[in-house]
């Protein structure tokens, strides 16, 4: 306040001092506030923005919000974007995996067609030998009947000529033998190799039925058990060892355990009828409920031969 009073070249007096705060205090006033004013304005302004801004980015997941109704088997379903996307990458997935399901089926039935065909090409070959082998067998047999020393002297020519025929026919039908014995060898290892699959197959049925049975040592002691067992009910033993059905396996291991639990309840019938009867004395303060209560208990967590007599005793 001081330099503004001494900004000029002269001294200010009292009045003057007064004449100069009452210019700063008129007209500078409202050009301030007209000034001030726009850069309000300006100011305010980016927040109109900001809030625009703000603003369109939750209009925007509305909008993916928004429900979109589309038909499915006939019915019509309302799903929003992100869930039909992901019902098309799941439709995607089932179609590729579907896809693949069909053409892994069709290569297989082609395979079986195949084979079918192989087996009925080889039959009818295997058919038209035997045809041809029973032609040269009565062929040789009807030559066996030429007199050959009264042929080599009335006609040496024929007889040169019947020998030639005779061995042909003996060759060919050598060699038909050969061929159906190559038959024979390939038909056998073709059901060896099916009979393979058949027995892994029925394992993997086996070991899905009785996870157990994938310890080699609680198969073995369980296959032994279900081996006897069978012999006991009058089983052939070449009979048993070549059954190879899973269900018959499970059938035959079910109803050895099921007679194993009633041999087990009979024993333990038998051994509580020879124990002596308890008699209990008045006021012990425990009821014959409480008693086949608590027995019972006992009984559910030991399994022991011990309790299940007391629950005999308890309910006698």
């Amino acid at each position: 306040m001081t330099d503004t009073l001494q900004a000029g070249s002269e001294a200010l007096t009292t009045d003057s001092a007064v004449d100069v705060f009452k210019a700063l205090l008129d007209s500078p006033v409202e050009e301030t506030q007209v000034e001030a004013e726009p850069e309000k304005e300006e100011a305010e302004a980016p927040e109109v923005e900001a809030e625009d801004s703000q603003e369109e980015p939750a209009e925007a997941d509305e909008a993916d919000d928004s429900p979109i109704t589309i038909e499915v088997d006939g019915k019509k379903v309302e799903l929003t974007k992100a869930e039909l996307a992901d019902y098309y990458k799941n439709g995607l997935r089932q179609k590729d995996y579907t896809q693949k399901t069909m053409e892994v089926s069709e290569q297989r039935k082609a395979a079986e067609a195949e084979t079918q065909k192989a087996l009925q090409e080889r039959a009818a070959y295997a058919q038209n030998l035997q045809k041809m082998a029973a032609q040269l067998e009565g062929a040789l047999e009807e030559q066996s009947r030429i007199d050959w020393d009264a042929l080599l002297q009335s006609d040496p020519v024929e007889y040169l000529k019947q020998q030639s025929i005779a061995q042909k026919r003996q060759a060919a039908l050598n060699q038909n033998f050969q061929q159906q014995r190559q038959l024979q060898e390939i038909a056998q290892a073709e059901q060896q190799k099916a009979f393979i699959q058949t027995l892994q197959d029925q394992q993997e049925q086996l070991l899905a039925k009785v996870p157990e049975w994938k310890d080699a040592k609680k198969a073995s002691a369980d296959k032994a058990a279900i081996r006897d067992y069978l012999l006991d009910q009058g089983y052939d033993k070449t009979a048993i060892e070549s059954v190879a059905d899973a269900k018959a396996i499970v059938l035959a291991r079910k109803a050895m355990m099921y007679d194993q639990m009633i041999a087990k309840a009979s024993a333990a019938a038998k051994k509580v009828s020879t124990l002596p009867t308890k008699v209990e004395r008045p006021g012990n303060g425990r009821t014959a409920v409480d008693q086949r209560s608590s027995a019972f208990q006992r009984l559910s967590k030991s399994g022991k031969v011990e309790d299940a007599a007391a629950v005999f005793r308890s309910i006698l």
